[in-house]
C-alpha cells in the first residue's frame, strides 16, 4: 500500500515536471475581451446656443483632439438669420467645402454699405485735390447733384410708407429692411455728387491731401474688417461624410453634425493590470470586422471600481457599426507560453476595495 502512494506520487510529480517543462514551450493566444464605443474617426458639429450664438467645432477622434473651433457671436439689437443650405435636405453624404448654410446680418451689411459710401466720396474728394478744377463740368455736376437730391427725396417717402406698412404688421421686417438699405444707398449717392459739384466749384486746398488719404486708407481698412466677418458668416464642411440626425444637445440646438465614415474609432477601456499586453497595432476584432489599436491613454481612470485606462482602436468603414454602438471586442495581444498565460489569467486584480 505504502509502495503504491509512492508510485502515484512519483507519476503526479513527473507529470507536473512535464507539464512544467511543456508549458514552457506549448504557444497559445493571449486575448483580451472588454466593450469598444464607436465613433466616426472625426465630426463636425455646429450649434445654436441658448442667447443665439452659433460654435462650430471640428473634432479629431483618432487623435482625441478638438481641431478647430469657431464661436460666431452678433451685436445686441442685430436682427440676424440664419439660413441652412436647402441642398442639404435631399442629401446624405457631403464633399469637404460644400456650403452648410449662411448667415444674413442687416447691421453688418448696413455698416458695410455705409463705409463704402464714405469711401467713395472721400475719392471724389481726392481726385479734386490731385486734378484740380474743371469750370466745364459745373454744369454736369450741378444736374447729378439735383438728380440724387430727388432720388433721395422718393426713396425718404418709399421708406416712410414701408415703416407704416411695417407698424401695421402688413410687409415683414426684412421688406422694411430693404427699403432702409436703399435709403442709405441714396444718402450716400447724394454725399458723392456733393464731393464732385465741390471739386469743381471750390477753390484748391491742395494741403487738404494727406488728410483724404488717411482717411481712405482707414475706411478702407474697416470694410476689410467687415468683409472678412462677413466671410465668416457662410459655413462650409472642412470635411467629407455623413449627416447625422441628431437629437439632443445640452449646449444648444443642433444645426448639423456631420460624420467623416471613411473610417470608425472604437474607445475601448481596459483593466490596469493588462498594460503591459497591449501594444501599439494590435488586431482587434468586432464581429468578424478586424482593427488596430492606435492609441493608448497614459492616465489611469476608474471604471466599475477598477482602475482602467482607455485605448483607441480603428476600423474600416462598415455598414454594420453605427455612431454610438457599443459592442463587444477582443484585443489579439499575440502568442505566450501555456505557463504565461495560466499567470497572467490568474494575476490579481487591482479594483479599488
Amino acid at each position: 500500500m505504502q509502495n503504491k502512494r509512492v508510485w502515484l506520487l512519483s507519476v503526479i510529480l513527473l507529470a507536473l515536471i512535464c507539464f512544467i517543462v511543456v508549458s514552457q514551450y506549448l504557444k497559445i493566444t493571449y486575448t483580451v475581451k472588454s466593450r469598444a464605443f464607436f465613433i466616426p474617426s472625426s465630426e463636425f458639429s455646429l450649434v445654436r446656443t441658448i442667447d443665439g450664438n452659433l460654435i462650430s467645432s471640428f473634432k479629431d477622434n483618432i487623435r482625441g483632439v478638438v481641431k478647430s473651433y469657431g464661436v460666431t457671436e452678433f451685436q445686441r439689437g442685430d436682427v440676424v438669420q440664419f439660413i441652412l443650405n436647402p441642398v442639404l435636405s435631399i442629401k446624405k453624404y457631403v464633399a469637404k467645402g460644400d456650403t452648410i448654410g449662411w448667415i444674413v446680418s442687416n447691421e453688418e451689411q448696413r455698416n458695410l454699405i455705409q463705409l463704402k459710401g464714405e469711401l467713395q466720396i472721400m475719392k471724389a474728394e481726392m481726385e479734386f485735390y490731385t486734378t484740380g478744377q474743371k469750370p466745364e463740368d459745373i454744369q454736369t455736376a450741378t444736374e447729378q447733384l439735383q438728380l440724387a437730391k430727388e432720388q433721395l427725396d422718393i426713396q425718404k417717402k418709399l421708406l416712410a410708407r414701408s415703416a407704416q406698412l411695417y407698424r401695421d404688421s402688413i410687409i415683414p421686417l426684412q421688406e422694411y429692411e430693404i427699403q432702409l438699405n436703399s435709403f442709405k444707398v441714396k444718402e450716400i449717392e447724394v454725399g458723392v455728387a456733393n464731393a464732385r459739384f465741390l471739386s469743381v466749384t471750390t477753390g484748391e486746398k491742395v494741403e487738404r491731401a494727406r488728410l483724404v488719404a488717411a482717411k481712405i486708407a482707414n475706411l478702407e481698412s474697416q470694410i476689410k474688417q467687415v468683409s472678412d466677418r462677413l466671410a465668416y458668416f457662410t459655413f462650409t464642411t472642412p470635411m467629407s461624410g455623413m449627416i447625422m440626425l441628431q437629437r439632443d444637445n445640452q449646449s444648444g440646438d443642433n444645426v448639423i453634425g456631420i460624420a467623416d465614415t471613411s473610417h470608425w474609432v472604437g474607445v475601448i477601456p481596459i483593466q490596469l493590470r493588462e498594460k503591459n499586453y497591449i501594444h501599439l497595432a494590435d488586431t482587434i476584432t468586432c464581429n468578424s470586422i478586424k482593427g488596430n489599436i492606435t492609441g493608448i491613454d497614459n492616465s489611469v481612470k476608474i471604471i466599475d471600481r477598477r482602475q482602467s485606462f482607455y485605448v483607441t482602436g480603428i476600423w474600416p468603414y462598415h455598414s454594420n457599426i453605427l455612431p454610438g454602438t457599443m459592442a463587444e471586442v477582443e484585443i489579439n495581444c499575440g502568442e505566450v507560453s501555456v505557463m504565461e498565460y495560466l499567470t497572467r489569467l490568474f494575476k490579481p486584480s487591482n479594483g479599488i476595495p
